[in-house]
């Protein structure tokens, strides 16, 4: 790949002079990697790329680009992808191992030129066709480098994310962790060490399918950070918040993404409490009728929480309370148990239910005293009206015997 003579063989003076460069490709390593150091920021700091990696990564480098300038052959670009792919293990931008590949060519091209313009041995077209050479193996090794820097950095991300969801796992699973664990848990997943946290769980409309696709990002516009795992029922997620007043845009950001139902939990302080807070997510989500995306706070709904907590002494409660209305034909049983719920939904009012009901409001008085008649319980009871109520939700809901 050296400047050519008239013949295409290559320049014999140019090809020495490439060799003479890698006699002495230690001292010519040491050189580039100080300009490196002087005109990237980034490696200056010592922060993350020692002086020693950065003149071993220049030196393998410049070796494979000095022994194809010798040689006349294409460039040997492992090195360019040894460096992309530690550079991205390290966390170094790839812009910035873009730039020390620039400097590195221009040392190259540089050195060149003085020490052939000092022998005056190197015609000007051979080093025109050596720069054109030079400059195209450069865009070789700057695309392996970007290429093997992209492949492991999502190797990263994805194990990375593996962790996570591994950790935001044994999190809900409620594994014994130790404090000095839990708060390297708390680093792994991005989350404050301390809450308040609260537990979502979105219900999965296909198996092992999220219901909330980039939910996390989301959240992170509204400085609200979050961790999460797909389940095959559910995506669940741990949420910290700032304040009380943060609940509002969480809701409003899990609204706006719902395709299913969706719980919450109440707000607990410490991570050790996300498999107890998980619990009450999933009883929040029940807590909805299926089909219909809704998000549900465990604490704004106490009646219909209360309902599906106990599944199997509220199917006893349902069938002990509305037994006689539920024996009714389908259809008779179904507009009692609508109006029922409609007068609840409005405050106890008879005619505020009608209205929505499309119906006069002594028509649903009339049905009122019905349930009344056929639970032998009243309305007008705070005690009767209590139990009622749950039962409806058990029935609502679903819950049979």
């Amino acid at each position: 790949m050296t400047g050519r003579e008239a013949t295409g063989a290559p320049d014999p003076a140019l090809v020495a002079l490439a060799g003479r460069l890698l006699g002495t490709i230690d001292e010519f390593a040491d050189e580039i990697a100080s300009a490196i150091e002087a005109r990237v920021e980034f490696y200056s700091t010592r922060g993350v790329v020692s002086a020693e990696d950065l003149r071993q990564s220049v030196r393998g480098n410049l070796e494979y680009v000095l022994r194809s300038l010798r040689e006349d052959r294409f460039a040997d670009v492992a090195a360019a992808r040894t460096t992309g792919a530690r550079r991205a293990e390290q966390g170094v931008p790839l812009a910035v191992v873009m730039a020390a590949f620039r400097v590195l060519f221009s040392q190259i091209w540089h050195s060149l030129v003085l020490h052939a313009r000092a022998q005056q041995q190197v015609s000007n077209q051979a080093l025109v066709d050596a720069a054109s050479d030079l400059w195209s193996a450069h865009d070789t090794f700057a695309e392996e480098m970007a290429a093997a820097h992209r492949e492991t950095t999502m190797a990263l991300v994805l194990r990375n994310e593996g962790e996570r969801s591994a950790l935001v796992g044994a999190l809900l699973e409620g594994r014994p962790l130790h404090e000095t664990s839990v708060w390297d848990v708390a680093d792994v997943l991005r989350l404050p060490k301390r809450g308040p946290f609260v537990v979502v769980a979105a219900e999965s409309v296909q198996l092992a399918q999220e219901a909330l696709p980039g939910i996390e990002n989301r959240l992170r516009t509204r400085r609200i950070g979050s961790a999460w795992r797909l389940l095959p029922d559910a995506q669940i997620g741990i949420v910290r918040f700032e304040h009380d007043a943060d609940l509002g845009p969480l809701k409003a950001t899990l609204a706006a993404s719902a395709r299913s139902r969706i719980g919450v939990s109440p707000p607990y302080p410490a991570l050790t409490e996300t498999a107890a807070a998980l619990r009450f997510a999933r009883i929040a989500l029940a807590s909805t009728v299926a089909g219909a995306p809704h998000v549900t706070m465990f604490d704004d709904f106490p009646l219909a929480v209360a309902a599906v907590s106990a599944p199997d002494a509220m199917q006893r409660v349902r069938q002990a309370v509305l037994g006689p209305i539920l024996e009714l034909p389908a259809e008779q049983g179904k507009v009692l148990l609508e109006t029922l719920a409609a007068w609840r939904d409005n405050g106890g009012s008879a005619s505020s239910a009608a209205g929505v009901l499309f119906c006069h409001p002594n028509t649903v008085r009339h049905r009122l005293r019905r349930i009344e008649s056929a639970t032998g319980r009243s309305l007008s009871d705070p005690k009767a009206t209590a139990e009622i109520l749950i039962a409806l939700e058990a029935a609502l809901l679903g819950i049979a015997p």
